[in-house]
């Protein structure tokens, strides 16, 4: 079965949870990670090396989030460092021994980490569903995903959330936006349940074949039991281990 695992932002407790988890239920999953790997949590080299270690086991996916998207343009933008230390670089930096500054991590990712980095996506869909870190754009709801720029898979939040249409006649798969259960508007999934933002948060993901939630807590729901004029939304405050 395949399974879409939402932001983990270096929680890798959680991570390790939910994965001990699904492979209860399935001894032989498919993972799509939806993105932002790093900064903000617990030890974002120790959810890297085990992702590793899951690419190497497993069938995975690795969709680019708006966080790793930044670590990349490290060298580009004069402004990204400020960035990256505004939303949770500094406990990243923290987590590698000996390498103090931004341009350090990011020769790190492209390399001990390459065939994570090397290998990020835009985009996964089938037939019934598609999956981006952040949702897309509404504005680009007319166009195919091939043509649609890198960066409105990364930011989108509220306008996204609002709009009540399919993309494609598809429904879309999205993290980036932190709720405390998963949301579904019969259109949209938000996958992100704010691991990073609140101890009590878990990781939560997706089962693409059998429609159903399983957590970090080993709690588990059906998409067809979730109310669709509910939004579970979370006040976005600062991530409890920062």
């Amino acid at each position: 079965m395949k399974f879409v695992i939402g932001d983990i932002h270096g929680e890798i407790t959680k991570l390790q949870l939910l994965i001990n988890f699904i492979t209860n239920i399935d001894a032989n999953p498919e993972f799509i990670f939806i993105g932002d790997y790093i900064d903000k949590g617990e030890s974002s080299k120790r959810v890297l090396d085990y992702l590793l270690q899951l690419n190497d086991k497993y069938k995975c996916v690795f969709i680019e989030g708006n966080h790793e998207y930044q670590w990349i343009k490290v060298n580009e933008e004069n402004n990204v460092e400020e960035y990256l230390f505004k939303y949770g670089g500094r406990l990243t930096i923290d987590s590698f021994e000996g390498a103090n500054d931004v341009h350090k991590i990011q020769k790190i990712f492209l390399n001990t980490y390459k065939k994570i980095f090397s290998n990020l996506v835009s985009y996964w869909e089938n037939d019934k569903y598609v999956i981006t870190h952040s949702g897309i754009p509404p504005k680009n709801y007319d166009k195919k995903l091939k043509d649609i720029e890198k960066s409105d898979f990364l930011f989108n939040r509220y306008e996204f959330i609002k709009f009540q249409k399919r993309y494609s006649n598809k429904i879309i798969i999205f993290g980036h936006t932190g709720f405390y259960k998963p949301y579904f508007d019969g259109v949209k999934i938000g996958l992100d349940t704010a691991a990073c933002y609140l101890e009590n948060q878990p990781i939560t993901s997706f089962c693409l074949d059998n429609e159903f939630f399983i957590n970090s807590f080993n709690e588990k729901s059906n998409l067809s039991d979730i109310n669709l004029n509910q939004c579970p939304n979370i006040v976005r405050v600062k991530p409890w281990r920062i």
